[in-house]
């Protein structure tokens, strides 16, 4: 480019190469004359139409989340194509109240008129009520699954069993196939109260960790009782946090593999931090299903929901997942006990 002279290129249509959105370039410089573009570029953004309304209008929002998803605290930004255009999603970006900044999708997505694509979303630290005590901002809505209680339901009735649905917006960036662009900023639908329950979580982890660490112990011991059963042993332990507030443990829930040896859905606990409170329970278990794809594909069969107080205050149902040591020997357990072959 010679001094003087300008070359003004203009913003190239997107396009989608092997399922990656290829962003158009602004290249300029200042000068009194221009040459001619090279083919296959217009000349200006301006001569594309913006999509027309309806289009964005037949896109519709919700927040998923894979059980997988669970622990890193990630969710899905499900975008529906309800319209008869072939879009291109290039980018998810979801804000709520109950986390710091905005959740930003790494890929953009292809999404054909008449799919679902899902867009995932690695959410902040959670914002929470100041006071170690204090309870969650939001409890979580029941979700298809069933009642509190039941195991890994993904969305748990808070202690008040009040519902409430986090004021959250996506802001969604589109293209169609012929490089008209929109953005499209609307509430999600949160069917199944993911944000309430992640956000519940979050804050009841966050006040416990003031006053106590809750862990889960390395070893599973076996027994088999006299009628052939063979029953399991976890032990659970609270260690105080100087200085912090009282902890109280009530209940520790049944997982997906495994259930209370004693019956039931959940295990009595009784910990506290409390000056001779008891520190250390053991959990006999046995298991919830011999199907073997259970283990094969499990997910949440070693993630414990903790029923806990903060200074007396009850907080939402919070998970201690065992580590991957753990785990290998839950699933070692369930073979056993359900007479699986080994090789």
């Amino acid at each position: 480019m010679g001094r003087g002279r300008t070359v003004t290129v203009g913003r190239r249509a997107a396009l989608v190469v092997a399922g990656a959105v290829v962003l158009a370039t602004t290249v300029g410089c200042t000068g009194d004359a221009s040459p001619p573009q090279p083919a296959g570029l217009t000349s200006s953004s301006e001569g594309i139409a913006p999509l027309p309304p309806e289009v964005l209008a037949a896109l519709r929002v919700e927040v998923r989340q894979s059980r997988t998803d669970r622990a890193a605290r990630v969710v899905q930004v499900a975008v529906h194509n309800d319209g008869t255009t072939d879009l291109d999603v290039v980018g998810a970006r979801l804000t709520s109240p109950t986390v710091e900044g905005a959740a930003v999708s790494e890929d953009g997505r292809r999404a054909p008129a008449g799919t679902r694509r899902d867009l995932s979303v690695a959410l902040g630290a959670p914002v929470c009520d100041a006071g170690a005590g204090a309870t969650p901002r939001a409890t979580a809505a029941p979700d298809v699954a069933g009642t509190t209680g039941a195991p890994d339901t993904a969305g748990t009735s808070g202690p008040t069993g009040t519902t409430t649905t986090a004021d959250a917006t996506v802001r969604l960036e589109v293209v169609d196939e012929a490089g008209r662009r929109g953005t499209l900023e609307v509430a999600p639908e949160d069917p199944n109260g993911h944000l309430a329950r992640i956000h519940g979580e979050d804050c009841a982890a966050v006040a416990v960790a003031r006053g106590g660490t809750l862990t889960l112990g390395p070893q599973l011991a076996t027994r088999q009782e006299p009628d052939g059963r063979w029953v399991g042993t976890v032990e659970l332990t609270l260690a105080p946090r100087a200085g912090g507030p009282e902890i109280g443990v009530d209940a520790v829930e049944r997982t997906v593999l495994l259930d209370p040896a004693p019956g039931g859905a959940q295990w009595t606990a009784a910990l506290s931090t409390a000056p001779g409170g008891a520190r250390t329970v053991r959990l006999d278990v046995v298991p919830a299903r011999c199907d073997p794809h259970a283990v094969a594909e499990d997910k949440r069969g070693t993630a414990f929901g903790v029923h806990a107080r903060v200074d007396g205050v009850p907080q939402h149902v919070f998970h201690v997942t065992a580590d991957d040591d753990l785990r290998g020997l839950v699933h070692d357990f369930v073979a056993l006990a359900c007479g699986w072959p080994t090789s």
